[in-house]
């Protein structure tokens, strides 16, 4: 396993995309609620390689017991995306269809 220590956790769900954009374009920061040291950062809507230096720096003061930076995004309020699940996905496929018709007449 790649994370031993987090065995008996399950994975509920998980990113596989390209790109990992919140509605207010902040990553999201936080802690599972049923196992408070496991720790999660998403949402880098695509400024993941300028910004995960950062966070993992922020995320392992956390873990080392000084919490406060952590705790400033986490507190960032998220909403959910409008339409729920029913047009998640069709807003999806329009997403990335323009996006694909952009870069085709780039």
């Amino acid at each position: 396993a790649t994370l031993p220590a987090l065995a008996g956790v399950p994975v509920d769900f998980a990113w596989g995309g390209f790109v990992d954009i919140t509605i207010n374009r902040a990553p999201d920061f936080g802690r599972l609620a049923e196992a408070p040291q496991v720790y999660y950062l998403q949402g880098f809507s695509g400024h993941g390689l300028a910004l995960t230096g950062l966070a993992g720096r922020v995320v392992a003061q956390a873990m080392a017991g000084d919490a406060s930076r952590f705790d400033t995004f986490a507190r960032l309020r998220h909403r959910a995306f409008p339409g729920g699940a029913l047009l998640r996905t069709p807003a999806l496929v329009l997403g990335m269809a323009w996006y694909r018709l952009k870069d085709a007449l780039a």
